[in-house]
């Protein structure tokens, strides 16, 4: 695989990751939501706020890459920025209901899977800006239970229990969201998710010809591989 081929299939791979947050920003506005946000001004601000992250979110991301060969440690700090900034502002109506929030919302049987949650998602950003456990015993697990394989488990174990509670929220909460809260329109929804789709894949097009506009010697530094 060239360098730029490599570059590019990252990019994507940003760009997925800005459209899970967006998808989780929708879920969450839909079902996740504390009884005492439901219809303020940052509840209708919310997915429109949302989508711009994932401008944020894949145009810094990509970026980040351009940095990796002089300038490494900035690049893992705009990448993790990239990444946990949306998580962050997606989770903030979660993280009131599971701190602050002393209504109903806060009492529901389904509060310790949103902590499981919350804790596979603190271990995947740990893990994955620590590099851990190989920076302890390098050599030792080149192959096998490195970071990058551990934060890849830690964030599908996390998504499982993201998803498995937004169900239980769904289901629990189904006739008093319907009374209380208007549903998302086709604009909010399938309408954000198509608007973010061609905007990162403009911003994917665009680093990609940064690319290639690079001078020879550019391209053929050896990049480091996280």
């Amino acid at each position: 695989m060239s360098i730029q081929a490599r570059h590019i299939c990252y990019f994507f791979d940003y760009g997925a990751l800005s459209m899970y947050s967006l998808g989780s920003a929708i879920a969450y506005s839909t079902y996740v939501f504390p009884e005492e946000w439901i219809n303020s001004t940052f509840h209708h601000c919310y997915v429109p706020i949302a989508v711009f992250n994932t401008v944020i979110s894949t145009g810094l991301s990509c970026y980040s890459r351009f940095l990796e060969t002089k300038q490494p440690r900035l690049s893992k700090t705009l990448r993790t920025l990239a990444f946990a900034y949306p998580y962050v502002f997606d989770s903030t109506p979660l993280f009131y209901r599971l701190y602050l929030c002393t209504g109903e919302s806060c009492m529901e049987s389904v509060i310790p899977v949103h902590y499981k949650h919350c804790a596979f998602a603190f271990l995947t950003c740990f893990i994955f800006t620590a590099h851990l456990p190989e920076r302890l015993a390098p050599g030792c697990f080149d192959y096998i239970g490195h970071s990058h394989q551990l934060f890849h488990v830690c964030g599908i174990i996390g998504t499982h229990f993201q998803m498995e509670a937004i169900f239980i929220d769904m289901k629990a909460r189904h006739d008093w969201l319907l009374a209380s809260s208007p549903l998302l329109s086709f604009s909010q929804t399938v309408g954000s998710i198509g608007i973010s789709i061609i905007i990162n894949l403009t911003i994917i097009a665009a680093f990609s010809l940064a690319l290639y506009s690079r001078p020879k010697s550019s391209r053929k530094e050896k990049l480091h591989r996280h």
